[in-house]
């Protein structure tokens, strides 16, 4: 028994070694090109989201960020009345280094079809917050000062 579980662990920190070679070069670009986002839009702009920052809408996942932190700091309740499906993401990732790294499988067709459903049920849930909280409670408010009416009060300014 001893063997098999050595041999598992072996298994285990092998595959763990991989991903983590293949994909740390990729990550690194990633979190640099995050760290900059979040930097350059919270220190010069509005907000840290483009699509509030374009339209002055905000998108499906609007309040991930914020119930993020709110998450970490051990808010929880907090963390989910601004954005549920932080938790529903939290388990997908859980499920899915458990999946990988403790089953040690390399399929991940059925997490194509994970992501799809929470994508769905994101803008399912939007639309509800769209209708019930739209433009008085946050996250759901309007930032009037986005480019898109930046960029029609400058072309009134053009044109007339």
């Amino acid at each position: 028994m001893k063997i098999d579980f050595r041999h598992y662990i072996k298994e285990v920190r092998r595959k763990v070694t991989k991903d983590a070679c293949q994909y740390f070069r990729v990550m690194a670009w990633v979190i640099t090109i995050v760290i900059t986002h979040f930097t350059v839009l919270k220190y010069f702009l509005y907000s840290l989201c483009p699509s509030v920052l374009i339209t002055g809408y905000p998108c499906p996942a609007c309040g991930m960020t914020r119930a993020g932190i709110l998450l970490l700091t051990g808010r929880f309740a907090e963390a989910a009345h601004m954005q549920p499906f932080i938790y529903v993401l939290g388990a997908f990732a859980v499920g899915l280094c458990i999946y990988r790294y403790l089953f040690l499988k390399d399929s991940l067709e059925w997490a194509k079809w994970c992501l799809i459903i929470i994508i769905i049920c994101m803008i399912v849930f939007y639309v509800y917050r769209m209708i019930r909280y739209f433009p008085t409670t946050a996250p759901m408010t309007y930032y009037e000062y986005n480019l898109l009416y930046r960029l029609r009060v400058l072309y009134g300014k053009i044109v007339f």
